[in-house]
């Protein structure tokens, strides 16, 4: 049975309804995604009988919790939904826990209602040409951090429940949707916060960073923390910054249904250092699935270290740091950013956008294009 998603809430207003609900629930043209959220639902449990209206007022937690109970699904996992946390219980193959949480926009930030096509064809700026981009990091990994440090406290008081077992892995799955153009971080805010890795994209390499200041406070934020044994009973971080109604278009036109949008995924190949970031137009022949841009990152000092092979039937990518350097398991094609458009601007648009970003997010200079066509010819 499915959840009433798009049901009246008792008590709820119009006003404080989240824009992204309002967005699902009105737009005609987001018609079929809708739908295929609502079928995603199905078999779902509302433990807390919450979760509709946590939906419609706040939205980003709800629909995680929607997206990682498919990716269960999808690797066939077996789920215990009969306790009211952590949010997914795993049986079978093997028993873990999964506890979700969303790293939102702070109360002083722009918020998502105010997105412009600007904010859009910004997915679409490479890290190098972002002039802002060290503070959109920095920004994530505060965000990020104060989100997963929630669910570390939680831990605590799972652990007091007759049902909850510590000698098995437990994973907090984060969301990241913490600022108005949430995405554009990739895995970078990630790296830093948990292995001290510092992206800087004009060398597109990692620096060591011991922490970073909150403009805000000045407060220094550790970066690491899974360089040591204090947080061993977090197994791993399942991640992702691609969680957008984009990701709605994307499964609806890889299962083959009609949506007036179209979308482009910008992927990077760990293992072409020439040309690692490629694109992809996604169709029922070219599919992007629910698992695609979901990242587990494994932590080396984990009591209960969560196996990979797990997550085999999917198209997640696990992260290790294994002698001092990160590496990079499952898919190594990962999905990096997606840009989603009406279908029919998309037919001008897509080829002229894939030419242009394979140029500047590739940093392609004449004589590597030339050194390109010729390997062809």
């Amino acid at each position: 049975m499915e959840l009433l998603l798009f049901d009246e809430v008792k008590g709820l207003s119009d006003e404080r309804k989240h824009s992204k609900f309002k967005i699902l629930r009105d737009e005609v043209q987001l018609s079929t995604e809708k739908q295929l959220l609502c079928s995603y639902t199905n078999g779902l449990v509302d433990r807390d009988h919450k979760m509709v209206r946590q939906f419609q007022e706040t939205f980003h937690s709800t629909y995680w919790e929607i997206i990682i109970y498919q990716l269960c699904l999808e690797a066939g996992f077996s789920l215990d939904q009969s306790h009211p946390f952590p949010d997914f219980i795993i049986k079978k193959p093997s028993e873990f826990y999964i506890e979700a949480v969303v790293a939102n926009i702070k109360q002083t930030g722009i918020p998502e209602c105010k997105r412009t096509i600007e904010d859009q064809l910004s997915m679409l700026t490479p890290p190098h040409l972002q002039k802002d981009f060290e503070d959109v990091l920095d920004e994530s990994i505060i965000r990020s951090s104060n989100a997963i440090f929630s669910k570390i406290r939680k831990y605590e008081d799972y652990k007091k429940e007759q049902w909850f077992d510590e000698k098995k892995p437990f994973i907090i799955a984060l969301s990241s949707c913490d600022q108005i153009n949430y995405g554009r971080e990739f895995i970078y805010s990630m790296m830093a916060l948990l292995y001290g890795r510092y992206y800087i994209p004009s060398g597109d390499g990692c620096i060591i960073k011991k922490n970073i200041k909150k403009n805000e406070t000045g407060v220094e934020l550790p970066l690491g923390i899974f360089l040591n044994s204090e947080y061993s009973q977090i197994s791993a971080i399942m991640y992702t910054c691609t969680n957008t109604i984009g990701k709605l278009t994307a499964l609806a036109l890889s299962n083959g249904l009609y949506t007036f949008n179209s979308v482009l995924d910008v992927m990077r190949d760990e293992e072409d250092k020439e040309l690692p970031f490629k694109f992809r137009i996604v169709s029922n022949d070219f599919p992007e699935s629910v698992s695609d841009g979901i990242f587990i990152f494994h932590n080396p000092y984990a009591k209960q270290p969560i196996n990979p092979k797990l997550f085999e039937n999917t198209n997640v990518t696990h992260v290790f740091l294994e002698n001092n350097r990160l590496v990079h398991q499952g898919i190594i094609t990962p999905l990096y950013t997606r840009f989603s458009i009406n279908s029919f601007m998309s037919q001008f648009l897509f080829r002229k956008i894939i030419i242009e970003s394979t140029v500047s997010w590739n940093k392609l200079t004449p004589d590597i294009i030339n050194k390109i066509l010729n390997e062809e010819l």
